[in-house]
C-alpha cells in the first residue's frame, strides 16, 4: 500500500483516491442531472465505513474489549471488506424495492462508473503509476463523454465498459486482489438490476 505524506500526517493513497472520487463523482452527476444526488449514494458509503470498521470489534472481540479504542486505528480487514461490500449490495437491493421507494436504480450503474474510473485515476496518479493514471484518465473521459450524450447506458454498453476496466486493472494493477474482485463484482451485481427490471439505463 502506497501513502501520502502531508506535513507530520501519512495517509494512505487509496484512501485519499476514495475521498476525492467520491466528492467529485457526487459533483459530476451534479453536473449532468442539474441536481444534488440521491440518499442512497452517500449512505452507501456510510454503511461500507461503518460495517468495515465495526467489523473489527466482530472479528477480533476479544482485543476490542480490553482495548476498546483499538476500534479507532484498526478494520476488519479482509472478512470486514466483504461484509461491507455485501452490506452496500443488500441496501440498494432494500430501497430498490421498498414499497413507495422513489429511488431510480438506473442511476446506479453510471454513478459507479464514474465513482470507480476516478478512484483508479487518481489511485493511479498518487501512486506516481503515470502511464496507467494517463490510460485510466483517457478511459474516464470517454464514459464522461458518453455520460453526457443522449445514449442509452443498456446492458451492451454497460458490459463493455466493465470489461474495458477489467482490461486496464489486468495491465497495472493485480486483478485478482480481494479489492478488486469486490469491485468488479459489485459492478456484476448491479447489472443485475438492468436485466431483472428489462430496462435500460437513460443517460
Amino acid at each position: 500500500m502506497n501513502y501520502i505524506t502531508f506535513g507530520r500526517f501519512t495517509l494512505p493513497a487509496d484512501l485519499l483516491a476514495a475521498f476525492a472520487a467520491i466528492f467529485i463523482a457526487a459533483l459530476v452527476y451534479r453536473l449532468k442531472e442539474k441536481k444534488s444526488i440521491d440518499d442512497w449514494y452517500w449512505n452507501s458509503f456510510f454503511i461500507y465505513i461503518a460495517i468495515y470498521k465495526l467489523s473489527y470489534a466482530l472479528f477480533n472481540f476479544k482485543m476490542f474489549i480490553d482495548t476498546p479504542l483499538s476500534l479507532l486505528y484498526f478494520n476488519g480487514g479482509t472478512k470486514g471488506q466483504i461484509l461491507a461490500f455485501a452490506g452496500i449490495a443488500l441496501y440498494l437491493l432494500w430501497i430498490a424495492r421498498k414499497k413507495g421507494s422513489s429511488i431510480n436504480t438506473a442511476e446506479y450503474l453510471p454513478v459507479y462508473f464514474i465513482f470507480f474510473m476516478l478512484y483508479w485515476t487518481a489511485l493511479f496518479a498518487l501512486s506516481e503509476d503515470l502511464l496507467a493514471a494517463a490510460l485510466q484518465a483517457l478511459f474516464l473521459l470517454g464514459f464522461l463523454v458518453f455520460y453526457f450524450s443522449k445514449t442509452k447506458l443498456n446492458l451492451q454498453y454497460a458490459i463493455l465498459f466493465l470489461m474495458l476496466e477489467v482490461l486496464i486493472l489486468s495491465l497495472f494493477s493485480d486483478l485478482f486482489s480481494l479489492e478488486n474482485l469486490l469491485i468488479l463484482a459489485l459492478g456484476f451485481y448491479l447489472l443485475t438490476f438492468l436485466r431483472s427490471n428489462k430496462e435500460e439505463v437513460q443517460l
